[in-house]
């Protein structure tokens, strides 16, 4: 199907119209909380920065220091992060769960390399978290092996977005500045508008030109044509300025996790700690410009000066280091010639108005819950377990957002990315298996396979494996868990002494509790053995205490024959 500029164009037009009235609101946190025009309404100077208007900068503090602690709670180490486990259905399948610990591996391999850009892409999107409330990471398919997945951060102002009914974003209109040297280099002389080889001519190669990226599901009709065309959703690029669309093509799954830090239904669009914050902020800026004015009065008050003249202007210059004229006539007292004028009052409570403000900021940002320095009274373990439970109930509203519109979409996408190109396992069959034998001979040991029941399943389109987070975040918001499991323990041990009722502890799987301790505390995937390993050093340690048992009744039947041997004798040698 012919694709139609125009149709784009005009969708693009609508999604800019129903995101225009946050556009203020936008312009309004940049100038806040980043001390910068990010030219939402308008690009008068694009990257001024404003620090000159600025008397205080607890917002911008308060934001990144928020992005800061969610990116270390959330994604502190990618091997202590997140594990990939099979689903219930292939658990104690052969080979099953080392093949996803090898899974695990792999992927925290690629996505901790520094070139892939997944924490600088964090960061800054989590910034944009916390400051307009809504921001993207895409995941992105690179065609070196070496790397494999590369990551972007996709900020509001160029997103346009809209979502599928159940409220999760599916399609995004990007613009992209490009300059003419990048647009050629990326999209090829044959594929960008004759206007942009004239101006590569013209020796304009730095000019810039607006780029619109769409993302956007592709309709099952649309589905018939093989490839990067076929592919569920769609990917175009436009040169907007041209009306030329530049490249088509698709992805298997959407690459853009769009997240929300707060969102209230009927809003595509997401609100952040600095929206709440921003009257505070805004109040605070101004108060701490009155009171350096004041200070600046305390230490050069304005000066009166006695003549016989009169007072010029009949105005009063109250400002610092400044000097006025009164006129003396008819005063009869004695006057020094020269006085500081004191026109400010009292400021402890603009003072303590101050730190009111602060401390709302910090409020809106949950920088109390998430750094808990405002506790100062010490704790026993059951007070200070209660606590972070109760901390990871408040902040857990917050974690799980972003667990499940940014951080689980970005690692299936990475797995199936992986996947695809074989670096998560091969089969063992065609060509595949021709490919296995010749790493082995140059590895000197077999290559990891796909278990053939995970790559029938995935065949068959079923999911195959659950991602599992053993972040500080997802550790705070399991602690209760944690809790329960040793309460239970400790019951199960209490109860299994009382005699009468030592069966009790058959109710306890033992292996279960072990697993999901290490799960819950945090500990990393490999301390623990896959149950087939378990069960393998069981079935060994069995078979060694079976032969030791059969050697000892061997060796108890030897000596009960070698005594009856010498009993036989010493008694025909008594006859």
């Amino acid at each position: 199907m012919a694709l139609s500029v125009d149709r784009y164009l005009a969708r693009n037009k609508d999604l800019m119209t129903r995101k225009a009235p946050w556009n203020i609101h936008f312009q309004r946190l940049a100038e806040n909380f980043l001390n910068r025009k990010a030219d939402f309404t308008n690009a008068i100077s694009p990257g001024e920065f404003l620090y000159l208007d600025t008397f205080d900068n607890t917002g911008e503090i308060a934001a990144l220091q928020a992005a800061s602690i969610f990116v270390s709670m959330l994604w502190p180490d990618s091997v202590r992060t997140f594990v990939i486990r099979p689903v219930d259905e292939l658990k104690g399948q052969p080979g099953v769960e080392e093949y996803f610990r090898f899974c695990t591996r792999q992927m925290q391999r690629f996505m901790d390399l520094p070139r892939a850009g997944l924490l600088p892409a964090f960061q800054e999107s989590e910034i944009d978290g916390q400051v307009f409330g809504t921001f993207g990471i895409a995941t992105f398919e690179n065609d070196d092996d070496s790397l494999p997945v590369v990551y972007e951060s996709w900020n509001i102002k160029g997103m346009r977005i809209s979502e599928n009914a159940q409220g999760f974003v599916d399609t995004v209109f990007y613009s992209d500045n490009r300059t003419v040297r990048q647009i050629i280099e990326e999209y090829g002389e044959e594929n960008v508008h004759p206007n942009v080889l004239k101006m590569r001519a013209d020796g304009k190669m730095e000019d810039k030109l607006e780029v619109l990226k769409v993302i956007e599901p592709r309709a099952k009709k649309d589905r018939a044509a093989g490839g990067k065309l076929g592919m569920p959703y769609r990917s175009v690029h436009i040169d907007v300025a041209n009306q030329k669309i530049m490249r088509e093509g698709g992805y298997a799954e959407f690459p853009i996790a769009v997240g929300r830090a707060i969102k209230t239904a009927g809003d595509e669009y997401g609100r952040s700690p600095a929206m709440m914050a921003l009257p505070d902020v805004m109040s605070l800026n101004s108060l701490k410009e009155a009171i350096i004015k004041a200070s600046e009065k305390q230490l050069d008050p304005p000066l009166g000066l006695l003549d016989d003249g009169r007072l010029g202007g009949g105005t009063v210059d109250t400002s610092a280091g400044a000097l006025n004229v009164f006129n003396t006539a008819g005063r009869l007292t004695a006057d020094k010639p020269v006085f500081p004028l004191f026109t400010i009052g009292e400021m402890q409570s603009a003072e303590k108005l101050v730190e009111s403000f602060k401390e709302n900021v910090a409020q809106a940002f949950g920088l109390d819950r998430l750094l808990d320095f405002n506790n100062q009274t010490q704790m026993t373990a059951y007070e200070t377990s209660v606590r972070d439970r109760m901390r990871g109930s408040s902040l857990g509203g917050m974690f799980c957002r972003r667990i499940a519109e940014v951080y689980t979409p970005t690692i299936e996408r990475t797995f199936s990315i992986l996947f695809r190109k074989g670096l998560l396992g091969t089969q063992d069959t065609g060509f595949s298996a021709t490919l296995r034998k010749a790493w082995n001979r140059i590895l000197g040991h077999p290559i990891q396979l796909v278990p053939p029941a995970v790559q029938k399943a995935i065949d068959a389109g079923l999911d195959v494996y659950e991602v599992e987070y053993i972040s500080p975040a997802q550790r705070f918001m399991q602690s209760e868990k944690l809790q329960g499991i040793f309460t239970f323990g400790e019951f199960i041990q209490k109860m299994g002494v009382i005699p009468g009722a030592e069966d009790i502890l058959d109710n306890a799987d033992f292996d279960d509790m072990a697993e999901e301790v290490a799960n819950y505390s945090g500990a990393p995937v490999k301390v623990l053995r896959t149950r087939e390993a378990v069960d393998k050093k069981r079935k060994a340690r069995m078979e060694a205490q079976i032969a030791a048992a059969q050697m000892e009744q061997a060796r108890q039947a030897s000596e009960v024959a070698r005594n009856a041997g010498s009993a036989a004798q010493s008694f025909k040698a008594a006859q």
